[in-house]
């Protein structure tokens, strides 16, 4: 039984969108259930209505001004730091405007949902469908699933879900409700405990308690390899990166994609074998660069200083070998360079990529040196 969680995040949910399509092109989709926390709640009822189109289109549109109201979004985007005294006196009273009304206006988020939710079709759906939040005033984590709630309540439990710290609090009956991150934010426990024996946990590493075990061989953790911007900020630009981030960190996730800051199908270097007729001249020159004493013959020089000095330089270990180390050397030279990450390549194509793409700045010895020893090994292997 599979099962997906979806982390809280706010503005940073989009990265969501992204992950679920590296699982739909990897064949594992759709899943038995999806749970959420906060944005992550709103986008589970999309995809567990099947609306995977509408989230996509609703995240590469959305902005400030849909989520919150105009007289909120601009104190929430207010430069504080850059105000003049009067700027700031109206940023205080606007403030103390919002706590004393409970927090940030939720009307538009509530529509959003009412718009976007469609609870008959959701409840029809075949993929179980849950969330997170958390009731007071007696403290108590709600973690429920479709079949305890109705087409009625099912809104106001996302809109509960997603009733993050400084937005007002949501009333169903007795019970106010906050969000859910405050308990669980990413709910893969609850999956387990549903009896999902396969989880994807979709992370964006936003402020909130998360309780699974990232070593549990039963977890597959999808996590931004970059940072997703605030939470609180939407705005189509940012989400439409992060859609495409989502996406390649969840097929290097799911289909074990090398590198280490890009995504390799193939991680093996056609030039690697040229490690061992390198030219003296040029090995003589890096050690120059690398600032290496040159009082041994090239050959040792190069295996026993050069080579221990660049794996050093790559932060690898003891047990990576010399095709690490070049592939290590070329994403090194490749994201100094500005080389995009956000697509696929094998080494060989993403080695091409970079000896191919100009410097940025000041170019220093040791860039010389990598560069140097790496255009070298590609021209000896064509």
């Amino acid at each position: 039984m599979l099962g997906i969680a979806l982390e809280g995040g706010g503005a940073k949910g989009a990265y969501h969108i992204g992950a679920v399509k590296a699982c739909m092109e990897g064949g594992i989709y759709p899943p038995d259930v999806i749970a959420g926390t906060s944005i992550g709640a709103m986008n589970a009822a999309l995809l567990v209505q099947g609306d995977f189109e509408v989230a996509e289109k609703l995240w590469e549109t959305i902005s400030g001004k849909d989520v919150f109201t105009a007289e909120d979004e601009k104190l929430i985007y207010s430069n504080i730091k850059g105000m003049d005294m009067s700027g700031l006196a109206d940023a205080l009273s606007g403030i103390k405007a919002l706590i004393s009304e409970g927090g940030v206006d939720n009307t538009n988020m509530k529509a959003i949902i009412d718009r976007y939710v469609h609870p008959e079709k959701l409840m029809e759906s075949p993929i179980d469908f849950g969330i997170v939040t958390f009731a007071l005033p007696d403290f108590r984590a709600v973690e429920i699933f479709k079949d305890e709630m109705t087409a009625e309540n099912i809104p106001t439990y996302i809109l509960a879900s997603a009733a993050f710290p400084g937005f007002r609090r949501v009333r169903m009956g007795p019970t106010t409700f906050v969000d859910g991150g405050v308990y669980d934010n990413c709910p893969v426990n609850m999956l387990l405990e549903r009896g999902c024996d396969r989880v994807i946990a979709v992370r964006t590493n936003a402020v909130g308690v998360t309780r699974y075990n990232d070593k549990d061989k039963r977890v597959v953790t999808i996590r931004p390899s970059e940072d997703l911007g605030s939470l609180m900020r939407f705005a189509p630009a940012r989400s439409v990166r992060n859609i495409r981030l989502g996406y390649y960190d969840g097929l290097k996730a799911l289909m074990d994609l090398g590198g280490r800051r890009y995504y390799l199908t193939e991680t093996k270097l056609s030039c690697e074998e040229g490690l061992y007729r390198l030219p003296p001249e040029v090995i003589m020159q890096a050690a120059e660069l690398l600032k290496i004493s040159r009082r041994v013959n090239p050959q040792r020089l190069l295996w026993e200083r050069v080579l221990p000095v660049l794996f050093d330089l790559m932060e690898l270990d003891k047990n990576a070998s010399y095709n690490d180390l070049l592939v290590a050397m070329t994403e090194n030279r490749a994201e100094a360079k500005g080389v995009e990450r956000l697509t696929l390549y094998t080494a060989d194509s993403l080695l091409t990529e970079t000896l191919a793409a100009p410097d940025t700045g000041r170019k220093k010895n040791v860039n010389r040196a990598i560069d140097l020893i790496l255009h070298t090994l590609k021209t000896m292997g064509e």
